[in-house]
């Protein structure tokens, strides 16, 4: 028994059906749905909690982001969701003087609609077009970030209608060495490919739990550069984000003194119970591997894309090559709602986005599964 397979069996018993949609929202292993449980239970117990406990909970959380993504945990913010990370990012490049942010076409409304606003105080958002694949257009996002006034660069590490999966390690470099904060989406991409921010030279990075991380909805992440910590004030404050709230036995004084790492960009009080969830299933694919699961996931595409290549009437619009996938692998048919209500009858739970047929299968999925999904679409012609 494989690794994955001796994971599914523990965690996952019973699926009904074949679940390949991660990118819209992951399973919940066994152990992180107890485990939630357990602590909502304890509410109700007369022994209820300390805040030592609560605080240990956040602080496991913090710990698990950061090994899932090679930082430390004083570089990474909590939040319920990615639209906050975003939101700190474009807030961040609103601290300093106005220019110009990149963001290609194509992108999800969370990682283009809070740069916006920016443009009220003299900024200008360019959205560039995508290539004629429909993927976003590297070339050109590379030749852009040599103008003199572009202040920030917003990517997903993967694209949530196409799969492309962005050469973070390139873009990262361009910014770093002429001075552009870099912010990545990466709800599409954490859980199903490594990502290591050091080697891709973020400087601020967005996630939510609730895909490839397999975590409760509201439950989330943000990193934040250590180099950019004191650089930028936060743009909203929180009671715990100061030092006075080590101590809950006197909260009275008020002194103005942000802690010194990311938790000064947290807002209060965050979900204890969603981000348990959260440490937990990151925990189990810490000790899966992101590496091995990129592998593993590359093999249960594999009979998609050798039937789609024996196909004239299909188009594969995620990329082929390993390098430029994670975990969702997307085609366009004839008639794609047709075709993913034929894979919803015979209880194969996908998306259509954009035009496209969307499978993201995940680490609990097989080949033997994407094989039946095969089966089920030679039958649909």
């Amino acid at each position: 028994m494989t690794p994955f397979e001796a994971v599914r069996a523990r965690e996952y018993p019973g699926l009904d059906g074949i679940f390949f949609n991660a990118a819209s929202w992951g399973l919940l292993p066994r152990r992180t749905v107890d485990a939630v449980a357990e602590l909502g239970a304890r509410r109700n117990r007369w022994e209820g909690f300390d805040e030592a406990e609560l605080v240990g909970t956040l602080a496991r959380a913090r710990t698990a982001a950061a090994r899932l993504i090679g930082a430390t945990a004083a570089e990474i913010a909590l939040a319920p969701n990615t639209s906050f990370g975003v939101n700190l990012a474009a807030a961040c490049v609103g601290q300093g003087p106005p220019g110009t942010i990149l963001v290609s076409a194509g992108e999800f409304p969370a990682n283009v609609y809070p740069w916006l606003p920016l443009e009220a105080r003299g900024f200008r958002v360019d959205i560039l077009p995508t290539g004629p694949d429909a993927l976003p257009d590297e070339e050109r996002l590379c030749t852009a970030l040599e103008r003199a006034d572009v202040r920030g660069l917003a990517v997903s590490q993967v694209q949530f209608a196409t799969g492309s999966r962005a050469d973070l390690g390139r873009l990262g470099a361009l910014c770093r060495a002429r001075g552009i904060l870099f912010a990545v989406d990466a709800i599409q991409g954490l859980g199903g490919a490594p990502l290591d921010v050091r080697a891709a030279g973020i400087d601020v990075l967005a996630c939510g739990g609730q895909k490839w991380l397999c975590s409760p909805w509201g439950s989330g992440f943000a990193f934040v550069d250590r180099a950019l910590l004191e650089r930028f004030d936060p743009p909203m404050v929180s009671w715990l984000a100061m030092r006075s709230a080590a101590d809950f036995t006197s909260l009275g004084g008020y002194a103005w003194e942000p802690l010194e790492d990311a938790r000064r960009f947290e807002l209060a009080t965050l979900g204890i119970q969603d981000h348990l969830g959260l440490a937990v299933s990151i925990e189990l694919i810490l000790e899966l591997g992101p590496e091995r699961i990129h592998e593993h996931l590359m093999g249960v595409h594999a009979p998609l894309l050798e039937w789609a290549e024996s196909r004239r009437d299909v188009v594969m619009v995620t990329p082929r090559d390993p390098e430029r996938r994670a975990g969702i692998v997307s085609f366009r048919t004839p008639d794609p709602e047709r075709t993913a209500a034929a894979l919803g009858r015979a209880r194969v739970i996908c998306a259509v986005r954009e035009g496209a047929v969307r499978l993201a299968p995940h680490f609990y999925n097989t080949a033997d599964e994407m094989r039946a999904v095969v089966e089920v679409l030679d039958r649909s012609d």
